[in-house]
């Protein structure tokens, strides 16, 4: 019984730091990616989901990489990527998003952030519960200046990202850069 109460406490003492969620269930993700301008749908824009796991320390939370999924937008911009699924006492974060397409500008946020974050919220639109990406057509020069969308997470192996790589070393091609070619060892075109 004492050993209860103390697993009970620690339990709930980890829930409240925001460490641990009890019970939750990761699903589909979905979406949409436009124009930020015509609205038309994009197509080929690679959608790439990373998961953390957060560590409570002394300092505070600490996450590291977990999994990364993607997926490349079809004729109607829209894109679907599977959660992680029914989670119990998981340290699991919700999904942050990177979209990116060579020519334009990208996206990246907390996905269950995109109604609420201060960034997303005026720019984001929603269709029911589908969130809409606007992507904005940029010049060359606006390229340039903006550089491309931030790497995937350092530890993340090449197949769970090589399509975010290929695209972003397109956008680096068309900018007069070259092409990295190479993620944590592994050769690749």
């Amino acid at each position: 019984m004492r050993l209860k109460l103390i697993l009970l406490i620690i339990l709930l003492g980890l829930s409240l730091t925001g460490c641990v969620y009890v019970v939750r269930y990761d699903g589909t993700y979905s979406g949409k990616v436009v124009d930020m301008d015509t609205r038309d749908p994009i197509e080929g824009a690679v959608v790439l989901g990373t998961w953390s796991i957060e560590s409570p320390t002394i300092a505070g939370a600490h996450s590291d990489y977990y999994d990364a999924r993607e997926t490349i937008t079809g004729r109607n911009g829209e894109f679907s990527i599977p959660g992680q699924g029914l989670r119990v006492m998981s340290r699991l974060l919700p999904m942050r998003i990177l979209i990116f397409k060579a020519g334009y500008s990208y996206e990246q946020e907390d996905y269950n952030s995109l109604k609420t974050g201060l960034y997303s919220k005026d720019r984001i639109k929603w269709e029911g519960d589908r969130p809409i990406f606007p992507l904005k057509k940029l010049t060359l020069e606006e390229r340039k200046q903006q550089g491309g969308p931030p790497d995937p997470p350092d530890n993340a192996p090449f197949e769970k990202v090589k399509l975010m790589l290929r695209e972003i070393d397109k956008e680096r091609l068309e900018r007069g850069l070259d092409a990295r070619g190479l993620w944590r060892g592994t050769k690749y075109e």
